[in-house]
């Protein structure tokens, strides 16, 4: 009976070796990734047009590399009875909901005219919460327009226009920490 004793405490062992293990490669992979590329991937990009309603918005998803969270980005706008964006401020910033269990918080700012969009994120990494990271960056975001690409369909409020925008990849400039 000691010997089943001692093989179950070993293996309970073996088991918290490779559990200390499998997080202390993430938390060095997050804090030398802050450092050296704290980037984002933008997936699942598309914008909506509401005419009949109104307004609009820009959605994605902001996939941050240190950390491997996905934040989700919503810019929201007015829309004339022409279907023109009206009262928008390009400088306006928009928090995006984080998906994830880092301390990551981003935000965006969309001009609406250009489609520049620029991205702050701020974090810490996974056993390091004292050191704060802030990273900027920005793209032009490419809307695919052309016939075919959009999807209409009808609303109570009219028809709904929703047309893909590219993926792309945003490289992160680290801010000088005050």
């Amino acid at each position: 009976m000691r010997r089943l004793r001692v093989e179950h405490v070993a293996l309970c062992l073996s088991l918290a070796g490779q559990a200390t293990l499998a997080v202390s490669p993430r938390q060095a992979d997050c804090t030398e990734l802050s450092t050296t590329t704290p980037n984002w991937q933008l997936t699942d990009a598309a914008s909506s047009d509401w005419p009949g309603g109104g307004g609009g918005r820009v959605q994605l998803f902001a996939h941050h590399i240190p950390t491997g969270e996905t934040a989700a980005c919503d810019v929201e706008y007015r829309l004339n009875n022409a279907g023109e964006i009206i009262d928008y401020d390009p400088t306006s910033t928009h928090e995006c909901i984080n998906f994830g269990t880092s301390a990551l918080n981003t935000t965006v700012q969309l001009d609406m005219d250009t489609l520049l969009l620029n991205l702050r994120s701020t974090w810490s990494c996974e056993g390091d919460e004292a050191t704060k990271y802030t990273a900027t960056g920005s793209t032009s975001l490419q809307r695919d327009t052309s016939p075919g690409a959009c999807l209409v369909e009808p609303s109570q409020i009219g028809d709904s226009t929703t047309c893909p925008i590219a993926d792309a990849d945003v490289e992160g400039k680290l801010a000088e920490e005050s």
